[in-house]
């Protein structure tokens, strides 16, 4: 019997190899594999996601700065806050800011000042507000403010009595908002605000709330001026280093 086969497969050889082809060894096919191409190894580079801000958070007892408390009203506090605001990867960028609801609107004023003592041109801060007004509101330190605002760009604060004062800061009547039922009535100093801003072809728009108040009043003044804006045109939203006195000129801003 084997030798049969083995005449038969000579033959089989033989009408291939007389047909032109070249008889293809039965292992071969079973035996062949696929060798894929390398892939180039991923650099470090290619593969590292961008690097995250610090963590910048103001709550109910003061500034976090990358895990690092202090205290800005006790003694030593205000330096600790300035040397962990330094240690910031700032490099001339927006700083995001987290606003906890009981977060003092006196330490988020200390803390953007610090951070455009720091070199931040801008501040992004996001808190709870009211749900018609936005969360989130990119803010200039008033140190880092560029140039002159003209004198008839807008002031708008919340007092501590829960009303709201409108003006300019060359000094004009101050036009006062009452409180509601739950606070200031914002849906009239919304109107308010929106009468003024077309009053004045400006791009700066000045704001703050009594040193008493949490954040929040302070968000909620600042969030109706950017609602009431029908024609985007401020572009300067700053946050004012100290509450003026409504209705008298901002000096800070006149003489700059």
């Amino acid at each position: 019997m084997t030798m049969l086969r083995t005449s038969v497969l000579a033959l089989v050889a033989l009408s291939l190899a007389a047909c032109g082809d070249e008889p293809v060894p039965a292992t071969a096919s079973a035996t062949a594999t696929v060798t894929a191409k390398p892939e180039p190894p991923r650099s470090a580079a290619s593969s590292a996601e961008p690097a995250k801000f610090p963590l910048v958070v103001v709550d109910e007892q003061g500034p976090v700065v990358n895990g690092q408390r202090s205290y800005p009203k006790k003694p030593g506090g205000l330096q600790k806050l300035g040397k962990d605001v330094g240690d910031l990867p700032i490099q001339g960028g927006q700083v995001p800011l987290v606003v906890e609801k009981k977060g003092a609107l006196l330490d988020v004023v200390t803390l953007v000042k610090e951070l455009g003592a720091k070199g931040a041109p801008t501040v992004k801060i996001t808190a709870d507000s009211r749900g018609d007004l936005p969360k989130e509101l990119v803010v200039v330190p008033q140190a880092k403010m560029a140039g002159t605002a003209p004198p008839c760009s807008i002031v708008a604060i919340i007092t501590k009595t829960f009303e709201t004062d409108i003006w300019t800061i060359k000094g004009t009547r101050a036009i006062k908002g009452p409180k509601g039922f739950a606070g200031p009535d914002m849906s009239m100093a919304g109107d308010t605000l929106a009468k003024e801003l077309k009053k004045c072809d400006s791009k700066y728009a000045f704001f703050t709330a009594d040193e008493s108040l949490p954040w929040e009043y302070g968000h909620m003044i600042a969030g109706a001026i950017v609602a009431a804006d029908k024609d985007k045109k401020i572009e300067h939203l700053v946050l004012l280093e100290e509450v003026p006195v409504p209705g008298r000129a901002v000096k800070t801003l006149i003489e700059k």
